[in-house]
This record gives structure tokens, sequence and C-alpha cells, in this order.
């Protein structure tokens, strides 16, 4: 049997393929469990820097395996032990300390769309089409909401949500669910950007992007800007970044600058 996830970890990038297109690379407990591990791998791989998530034979992910949900539904009754899966996959790629990358490449629809958006970046090809259609089948998308509202405002998000239609990538871009559209066929392109500019990067700075933006998100104001002369006075303060800023004023390569020179497989 194909395997339904994919790992490959390569010039310090972590790829990670939903890997079964025929039934739209919907997820279930058993592959979300595989997601689930295959992010945490890459996160404690002293050899990887940055994770891709994305989809085989263009398609991203098109949410939950009904099938599956079917099945569990004639045992008995669920309960919220049902969506521990989920919760654990998509937490795990939010909050983990190296940047994510999801590449869209096709339909990303329902729960796929909570994957999508859990990650940093979401970069999608001009064909990508995104949508959020539980309302149609009695449901709702009570665990993409939260991702949602971290990239979209309030009443978009609803709309998108009541409106239940299919929206095309510039659509997402300009909503401000994507980030960054690549050509058709060009997605693995515009993919190297990225990877390339994340890998110059220094990853303690990368990390502390990440939990310094969420602990000033809610701050008022005045808190956040206080917060901000402790944290860059600390970091001004490191002989590590102070001799980084040397060696960039006297032309020198930065210590955590690696190039990506991916093998071919």
């Amino acid at each position: 049997m194909t395997e339904s996830i994919l790992y490959e970890l390569n010039s310090h990038v972590a790829k990670i393929t939903l890997n079964r297109p025929d039934n739209g690379n919907v997820v279930n407990v058993e592959n979300l469990n595989l997601l689930y591990r295959h992010v945490n791998n890459a996160i404690n791989s002293p050899d990887c820097r940055v994770i891709v998530i994305q989809g085989a034979g263009r398609v991203f992910s098109r949410g939950m395996d009904f099938e599956y949900f079917l099945q569990q539904k004639t045992v008995g009754k669920l309960t919220t032990d049902f969506s521990e899966p989920y919760i654990k996959a998509v937490m795990q790629i939010r909050n983990s300390p190296k940047p994510v990358i999801a590449a869209v490449d096709g339909e990303v629809l329902a729960g796929g769309m909570g994957i999508a958006l859990a990650c940093d970046i979401v970069i999608a090809t001009k064909r990508s089409l995104f949508g959020l259609s539980e309302v149609i089948f009695g449901i709702i998308p009570a665990y993409v909401f939260p991702f949602l509202f971290e990239r979209v405002h309030f009443k978009r998000a609803r709309f998108m949500v009541l409106c239940s239609e299919k929206f095309n990538a510039q659509e997402a871009y300009e909503f401000g669910v994507a980030d960054a559209l690549a050509d058709n066929d060009k997605l693995e392109k515009k993919l190297r950007q990225y990877i390339k500019r994340l890998l110059a990067s220094s990853p303690s700075a990368l990390l502390l992007t990440k939990s310094y933006s969420d602990k000033i998100f809610h701050q008022h104001i005045n808190e956040a800007v206080k917060s901000a002369g402790i944290q860059l006075t600390e970091l001004l303060n490191n002989s590590k970044n102070t001799d980084a800023i040397k060696s960039f004023l006297d032309g020198e390569k930065l210590p955590w600058m690696v190039k990506y020179q991916p093998r071919s497989l």
C-alpha cells in the first residue's frame, strides 16, 4: 500500500508530503498521527532548518475523511477524543520552533485549510482553490476558525464560512490566506526562493520571531514597546549577535548561512 504521508530530509529542509491524491489527501486518525510524528521528527532533527508541507497530485488536502468518520460513528457516540489527532497535528505545526511552509498546488478545503493556515508561510499556485464548505453538511470548521482568525479579520472569516464558496488563489492572497503566489508549474521555484532566505537567517532569530510575536500579539501598545526594549537590549548585548554584525560589515559570511542544494532523487 502507498504510504499516506512521505518524509524527506534534504539540504536542511524536511518535506512532508500528503500522498493519497486519489482520495483528495483527506485526513484521518492514522495519517494525522503520522503527520504529527513527521513534524516532530523535523523539529527534533539537528539537520533540519525549514519544514515544508505539501500535497501530491495537484491537491493539498480536502479535509476530513468522511468515510472514516462514518465508520467511527457506527461504533458509537463520538467524543472530543475523536478530534485529538487533528488538534495535535495542527498545533505541532503552528507552534513549531522552526519555520513551516505550506506549498499549495490545487485544492485545499475544510480541515485541509486548518493544516495550511497553521503554517507560517502559505505559498500557492495560481490555479489553487480554497474553501470552507462545512455548513453545507450541517457542521462548521470549528478547528479551522482559530487559525483563520490569525490571518483574516473577523467579518471576512465569517463570510468565507457562511458563503461556503471556493475562492481562487488571487482572492486567497488578497484575503491574507496565502502569503505568496506562484505561476502554475513554478511552485518549486517560488518555494526555493523562500527556503533560501530562511536558510540565510539565524535559526535562533527565526525561533524568537515566532515566540516573541506570540508574546506581544495581545499586549497593549505600551506594554509591547516595553517588551521590545527589553528584548532588543538583550539581543544586542549577546556577543554572538554583535560578532555577526561585525562579520557582515567586514563582508564575511555569517556562521549560520547555509546553501540550499537539494540532491536529485
